[in-house]
């Protein structure tokens, strides 16, 4: 009977961290976004797509980096190096997205998707633009809107 009552109890215990985790994690991720914020053109939440993983994630683009972290991860993307910027409705693999849009990047052989929500989509991509930067413009940052001359 004690070896049951044991049981419960961690099981009851393990839950109820877990769930703690959880909401304490999302107060995190908001504590990042208004860390970045002073110094980024713009400043959402976003979810990074590996594989079949989505997580919850901060974005913020500088004129120089594109970061994305969360309280597990910080990790950046050096503009210098993206080879092309689309916006599109599903992920690579063909799996459509309920809401929002999908910011996908490729630098060299590797390629990365964010899922943006639909209200700041839009800002990304006037602040982002779609493309290729290699045919930009010497001397055009990637976080300005681009014109291209006739």
């Amino acid at each position: 009977m004690l070896f049951w009552s044991s049981v419960v109890a961690l099981s009851l215990i393990a839950v109820l961290s877990w769930q703690l985790y959880r909401r304490v994690g999302a107060s995190r991720i908001e504590a990042l976004a208004a860390r970045r914020r002073p110094t980024s053109r713009i400043v959402s939440p976003g979810e990074f797509v590996d594989g079949n993983r989505h997580m919850k994630v901060t974005l913020a683009l500088t004129d120089t980096d594109l970061f994305y972290e969360n309280t597990d991860m910080e990790a950046s993307l050096d503009l210098r190096w993206v080879r092309e910027i689309e916006y599109d409705t599903c992920l690579a693999t063909g799996q459509a997205i309920g809401g929002g849009k999908v910011l996908r990047i490729r630098c060299f052989s590797q390629l990365f998707e964010f899922v943006l929500p639909s209200d700041v989509a839009p800002r990304w991509h006037m602040l982002l633009p779609p493309g290729r930067p290699l045919d930009f413009p010497e001397g055009t940052t990637l976080a300005a809107p681009v014109a291209v001359a006739t």
